[in-house]
C-alpha cells in the first residue's frame, strides 16, 4: 500500500504566510497542485500574490489562531521513559521553542545594522533543492560594491556557527544584492490595485453582515471568491451570493464575478487540530540533518489522518529499517504527548515512513513493502 504524494497536504510557515493566506490554507487545507510548496519566503510570495488575488481578508476570524504552520511550532518537545530505546541512536525530539532558526532573518539583521552596513531587509528561502538567505542592501552602488563581500562573510559566519551545527541552515547559500526603489509607474499601479482592493471590499463585507459571514472573501481583478461551508443550505448561499453581485452593482461593478467556492468543513477542522503535531514532527526532523527526512506531511480523509515522512534513504540502504523505526516511534511518542494529544483528540491516525525510491515501511513487520 503506498500514498499519492501529489494529494499529500504540506503544512505551510505561520511566521511567513499567516497575513497573506486565505482562511483554506491557514487551516491546512491545501489544493493538490500545491503538495510540493514547502516554504516560500515572503518576499517572493508576496510578488506572486499581487499577481494572483490582490488580498485576502479574514471575516472574524483570525487567521493565526488556526494556521498550520510547518517553520514554527510554539510550544516544548517531550521526553518520556519509552524513548530511552531510541535515545542512543537519536536524541528525542527536542524543544521546539528554542528552535535556533525562528529568528535567524532577525539576528542576522541585527548583526549587520551593528556593524554599519545599510541592510534593506534579510529573507529566508527554504524548500526546495537550494536553500538560503538573501540579504538586500541599500546604498549606493559604489559602496555597494565595497561592502558587498563583508556582507556576504558574516551571513556565512552566523549560519556557519557552533550554534547550526548539524542542521540544515549551516548549508544555506548566502547571497546579497542591491535594493531597487521600484519606479513611479509600478508605485502607481499598486496604489491603484490597493484602493480598488479596498473598495471593493467594504462593498463586499457590507452585503455580507446580514449574513453572520466567518469565511474567507479573495479578490481578482474582475472577480471576487466567496468560501462556503458544503453543509451550507443552498438557499441561504442563493442569497449571499445574490447579495453581494446586488451590493457591487449598485456600486458601479457589475463587472466583477461572484465565485462560490465550497470547502469541508469537518475536514478544516481536522486539519486544523493536527497542525501543531505536524509542525512539530517536521520542524525537527526537517531542521536537523541527523534525521535524514527529505518531507512531512499529513491528509485527512474521512476522519482519518495520515502522516507522511519521507526519508533521504533507500529501502536498500543497510541502516534504512532501523531508521524508520526511530523515526516512527518518536513520532508515534510526540502525538501521545501530553502538550499534543488532547489537540488532536486522540483523532485515529496512522505515520507512512517512505523511503527515496518510494517503499512504503511496514512497522508491523518491519521491513519495506
Amino acid at each position: 500500500m503506498g500514498y499519492d504524494k501529489d494529494k499529500m497536504q504540506i503544512p505551510d510557515s505561520l511566521q511567513k504566510f499567516t497575513k497573506e493566506l486565505p482562511g483554506r490554507f491557514a487551516a491546512g487545507e491545501f489544493v493538490d497542485d500545491r503538495s510540493d510548496r514547502v516554504g516560500y519566503e515572503l518576499e517572493g510570495f508576496n510578488k506572486s500574490l499581487k499577481k494572483q488575488w490582490t488580498f485576502w481578508k479574514k471575516a472574524g476570524v483570525t487567521t493565526a489562531a488556526i494556521a498550520a504552520s510547518f517553520m514554527l511550532f510554539v510550544g516544548s518537545g517531550f521526553v518520556s521513559p519509552t524513548m530511552a530505546k531510541v535515545v542512543s541512536k537519536i536524541p528525542p525530539l527536542s524543544s521546539i521553542f528554542n528552535s535556533p532558526e525562528q529568528d535567524l532573518s532577525e539576528r542576522l539583521t541585527q548583526a549587520l545594522k551593528k556593524e554599519g552596513y545599510p541592510v534593506k531587509q534579510v529573507n529566508e528561502f527554504v524548500g526546495g533543492k537550494n536553500e538560503g538567505i538573501i540579504i538586500t542592501l541599500d546604498a549606493p552602488e559604489k559602496q555597494y560594491q565595497q561592502i558587498e563581500n563583508d556582507v556576504i562573510k558574516i551571513g556565512h559566519d552566523m549560519v556557519k556557527s557552533k550554534e547550526f551545527k548539524g542542521t540544515r541552515i549551516e548549508d544555506y547559500y548566502v547571497k546579497v544584492r542591491p535594493h531597487r526603489e521600484p519606479s513611479e509607474e509600478w508605485k502607481q499601479e499598486q496604489a491603484e490595485i490597493e484602493k480598488e482592493t479596498a473598495e471593493v471590499f467594504q462593498i463586499v463585507q457590507a452585503a455580507l453582515e446580514p449574513f453572520d459571514y466567518q469565511n474567507s472573501v479573495g479578490y481578482m481583478e474582475g472577480k471576487v471568491e466567496l468560501e462556503i461551508p458544503s453543509i451550507e443550505k443552498q438557499e441561504k448561499v442563493d442569497q449571499i451570493k445574490k447579495a453581494v453581485e446586488d451590493a457591487l452593482a449598485a456600486n458601479g461593478r457589475e463587472h466583477v464575478e461572484v465565485k462560490l467556492r465550497k470547502f469541508d468543513l469537518a475536514k478544516r477542522e481536522h486539519y486544523a487540530r493536527w497542525s501543531d503535531a505536524v509542525s512539530g514532527i517536521g520542524h525537527e526532523f526537517m531542521t536537523y540533518k541527523k534525521y535524514k527526512v527529505s518531507g512531512v506531511g499529513y491528509k485527512s480523509k474521512d476522519g482519518f489522518m495520515t502522516i507522511f515522512i519521507t526519508m533521504k534513504l533507500k529501502s536498500t540502504d543497510k541502516e534504512a529499517v532501523a531508521h524508520a523505526t526511530d523515526l516512527h516511534t518518536m513520532a508515534v511518542e510526540f502525538i501521545k504527548s501530553d502538550e499534543i494529544w488532547p489537540k488532536v483528540k486522540q483523532d485515529p491516525y496512522k505515520i507512512v515512513i517512505m523511503t527515496k525510491d518510494k517503499k512504503e515501511f511496514n512497522t508491523e513487520e518491519k521491513q519495506f513493502n
